[in-house]
């Protein structure tokens, strides 16, 4: 399943690829694509919704960032 977040926070294209790495290495998700610039994180996996946004919150948290999650 395919989903979309809004990222807001992010200070740079580096910690834009440290999210996505983070994102990446959560069982079940199998893609992510972070745009910096638009700063839309779009997820491919098959996890359940709740589960899912709670993994990636708790991903932005370690860059002190604030995870708004926004269905597209």
């Amino acid at each position: 399943m395919t989903n979309k977040f809004s990222v807001v926070g992010l200070d740079c294209p580096n910690c834009a690829k440290k999210l996505s790495a983070l994102v990446e290495n959560i069982e079940g998700v199998s893609s992510v694509k972070l745009n910096f610039l638009t700063e839309v994180m779009t997820v491919e996996s098959d996890l359940d919704a709740a589960t899912l946004d709670a993994a990636v919150i708790a991903a932005g948290k370690a860059f002190n960032t604030k995870v708004v999650i926004s269905r597209i």
